[in-house]
């Protein structure tokens, strides 16, 4: 048995008699022959061209160019069983796809030997998952095709169809799915859906670099917020950038040179029980109020050297004129600094606020409104401003103080001139003195990434909220003191102006931990006076007198040995 076509017969029983076994024959030769007919006609139906033609079930529209019809002997006859030239299938022609066809392996290549692909041949078969298919030209018919699933290549010389594609396990990323070979940013690092040795599996590789934004410190600051002074907030303008960016872009102050760190600190002579508990330079003195400027945004450009500097200036040129009688509330350029300041410094890359203060005395500079800051995405641009714009201070000046520059509008500005800056002990009263007596000072901190997700309360640096240890110097202002009260104890701060504009921090204001030199924010403070007439010149020593008439023991214990102190200048 296992002839094509028509259904399966089972015959069971020994005792099945010889009529049955006629009759059951009898009936599966009809049926065959009338598949056989069915199917000889249908042979000519090949052509999709035809009229009637019907495409068969399955994969359409693979066509090839079938082995053209001989004669006898190979000239004119029927190696492949076609006796009428109608019967060859023509260009169009579309296999029908038997249900084997997702089957691979090789079983009509296993009977090339014995000559099947001609005509029908029943005996041409192959067992296939618990029945048969067949390697003859008769199975592939439009209804009910047996074929073997490497009939077509082998017998018909047509291309299988490609094997499908297997599938493959995405990414699982946030809820979502990643397919392979794509990636996605998240947060500040790439992620990519790659393959693995196994088939089909994947497994999502992600760059591991610290981002200015840490989810988990945030969620941990949330969870545990009683343990903190401080809370945390996820700032979108740092969302996406990497720590290293932020350290350098978002920062620039570089570490003053050895000259300057061994620069002498000013003598200050005061009563500690004179100096309030609470004080802010924009507030609490009345002859002071409007003259502290306000936040400024350096942008992606690491310039804190530069604005921090001209803020202070800008308050003390305020605050001085301020006393005299005089009205002087003035934006100064930061663009000139990070444009026209090039000895030992880098730009947007950062620089130092010793050299700084160095430029002002000597060159001076110039008006916001003359020369407006453009750097904000890190481009530092060409200096309009000629090396010398201004004659250097001297103490027989006429033009003391100032000098003019035509800016690039046309305009005039006054070129302002400071004198050298000098250095406050790295105390926390000195600091604070020195604050109310004259305006906000410069001080340089260390910036780690934990400080960037600052919202309010007092900062202090928290080791454990990060893996980054990497840090950076920043310049910022100090403006004022004061203490706040957490649980059963009270914390000092000092209130700092940052660079980074009015949506961060308190309204880019933050406090943080005094006395205690927090993220180093005592152990570098410089200041400058306007006020030219409280200096006495020797040489390179200079020495403040202020409230010389305090009597001895107000003298602070540290200071009374050596009433004159070197500044690095």
């Amino acid at each position: 048995m296992g002839a094509h076509a028509g259904p399966s017969i089972l015959v069971m029983g020994a005792t099945t008699t010889t009529t049955t076994l006629l009759l059951l024959l009898g009936a599966f030769c009809a049926a065959h022959a009338q598949n056989y007919n069915y199917n000889q006609n249908s042979l000519s139906n090949y052509n999709p061209n035809q009229p009637g033609y019907k495409p068969p079930v399955g994969l359409v529209g693979v066509t090839s160019n079938p082995p053209q019809p001989q004669g006898p002997n190979n000239q004119g006859g029927s190696q492949w069983g076609w006796n009428n030239p109608q019967d060859a299938p023509s260009q169009g022609y579309t296999p029908n796809y038997s249900p084997f066809m997702d089957i691979r392996g090789k079983y009509c290549e296993t009977r090339r030997l014995q000559q099947c692909c001609p005509n029908r041949q029943d005996e041409c078969s192959v067992p296939i998952m618990g029945t048969l298919c067949y390697c003859d030209m008769f199975c592939d018919r439009t209804k009910n095709p047996d074929c073997c699933p490497d009939f077509y290549s082998v017998c018909r010389g047509i291309t299988p169809p490609p094997e499908p594609p297997k599938l493959l396990e995405p990414c699982k990323v946030d809820g979502g799915f990643l397919p392979p070979g794509s990636s996605v940013k998240i947060n500040c690092n790439t992620c990519k859906c790659v393959l693995i040795g196994n088939p089909g599996k994947s497994v999502l590789q992600c760059e591991q670099d610290p981002c200015m934004i840490n989810k988990n410190a945030l969620e941990t600051m949330k969870r545990d917020a009683r343990s903190y002074t401080w809370t945390a907030s996820n700032y979108s303008m740092f969302w996406g950038h990497k720590s290293k960016e932020g350290l350098i872009k978002m920062t620039g102050a570089l570490n003053p040179e050895e000259l300057s760190k061994r620069m002498y600190p000013i003598l200050l002579i005061y009563n500690e029980d004179q100096i309030p508990s609470t004080f802010d330079a924009r507030k609490s003195n009345q002859l002071w109020a409007g003259k502290v400027g306000d936040i400024r945004d350096q942008g992606w450009c690491g310039s804190s050297w530069a604005l921090s500097t001209l803020g202070v200036a800008e308050d003390r040129l305020a605050i001085s004129a301020a006393v005299k009688g005089l009205d002087i509330k003035e934006q100064l350029s930061p663009q000139q600094l990070i444009s026209c300041d090039q000895r030992g410094q880098r730009g947007c890359q950062g620089g130092h606020m010793d050299r700084v203060w160095n430029y002002l005395r000597k060159r001076g500079v110039v008006s916001e409104s003359c020369y407006p800051y453009t750097s904000r995405n890190g481009d530092e641009g060409k200096c309009p401003i000629p090396r010398r714009s201004c004659t250097p201070y001297t103490s027989s000046s006429d033009n003391r103080g100032k000098c003019a520059f035509t800016c690039p509008s046309g305009e005039e500005s006054t070129i302002y001139q400071f004198e050298p800056a000098y250095r406050i002990a790295s105390e926390e009263y000195d600091i604070m003195y020195e604050i109310m007596t004259n305006g906000p000072v410069q001080a340089l901190m260390k910036v780690q990434d934990d400080f960037f997700m600052y919202q309010s309360g007092i900062y202090s640096h928290v080791r454990r909220l990060t893996n980054n240890e990497e840090s950076h110097y920043h310049a910022v202002r100090v403006v004022g003191w004061g203490t706040e009260g957490f649980g059963n104890r009270q914390t000092k701060y000092w209130r700092v102006a940052n660079t980074w504009g009015k949506n961060w921090g308190e309204r880019g204001f933050f406090r943080i931990k005094r006395g205690s030199n927090e993220s180093e924010i005592e152990s570098f403070i410089l200041a400058v006076r306007p006020r030219l007439d409280t200096y006495r010149r020797n040489a390179r020593q200079r020495r403040l007198i202020s409230h010389k008439n305090y009597p001895q023991n107000y003298i602070r214990k540290n200071h009374h040995q050596n009433l004159k102190h070197k500044i690095g200048y």
